[in-house]
């Protein structure tokens, strides 16, 4: 979560949905801009800045999943070492569709994995696999966030004044294939994800 004095806005990044360019675009254009979390939802916005308009983007959630699970075979951070440890294990010999249906492990989290410290910046108010945790978790429209698609980026940059850069890719090792039982997971489980994406704009 950006907060944006500039522009009264506050951006919500979903991970794997550009969050690394779109945050380093915003602080190079809005300096007065502050990183509060890395990706708190929408109906976390603290008092005041609540006012503000949110906005985030949506990712097709089958390119997104397929973007964290690469991303995850070489996790790092400010952790602790067997929090990476699990993190990293939850995609190791497992293949995409197997992961989509069994992963259990939490991507963000505020604490460290033996509890021992907090990180505020990685606090999130539904602590859910992302496997599991719709884009709709962490952008609530319902609440009034702007929705960009990851796929027409130009309008999200036009409307903000910024020149996005590719950065934070995830290497790809393999190639993305889903199962029709993963298919049918995905369906269930990310039904308003896609519903933006069969809306023509």
């Amino acid at each position: 979560m950006i907060i944006v004095p500039e522009i009264e806005k506050v951006i919500i990044l979903v991970p794997r949905t550009g969050t690394t360019s779109l945050k380093s675009a915003v602080l190079k254009r809005y300096p007065k801009s502050v990183l509060l979390y890395r990706h708190m939802e929408a109906d976390g916005v603290p008092m005041g800045y609540d006012r503000w308009q949110k906005i985030g983007v949506v990712r097709h959630p089958e390119d997104r999943l397929w973007s964290l699970y690469n991303y995850l075979r070489d996790f790092y951070g400010p952790y602790h070492k067997s929090y990476i440890e699990t993190i990293r294990g939850s995609v190791k010999d497992i293949d995409f569709s197997s992961w989509i249906i069994n992963n259990r492990v939490v991507f963000t989290n505020g604490f460290s994995e033996d509890c021992d410290r907090y990180f505020p910046k990685y606090t999130v108010r539904y602590s859910l696999p992302e496997n599991r945790k719709s884009q709709f978790v962490y952008l609530r429209p319902d609440l009034g966030t702007a929705i960009y698609r990851y796929d027409k980026m130009d309008l999200l940059e036009s409307d903000l004044g910024l020149k996005l850069e590719h950065l934070n890719r995830s290497s790809k090792r393999s190639t993305k294939q889903l199962t029709e039982e993963a298919k049918a997971y995905v369906s269930r489980f990310f039904k308003w994800d896609l519903s933006i994406f069969k809306i023509e704009s």
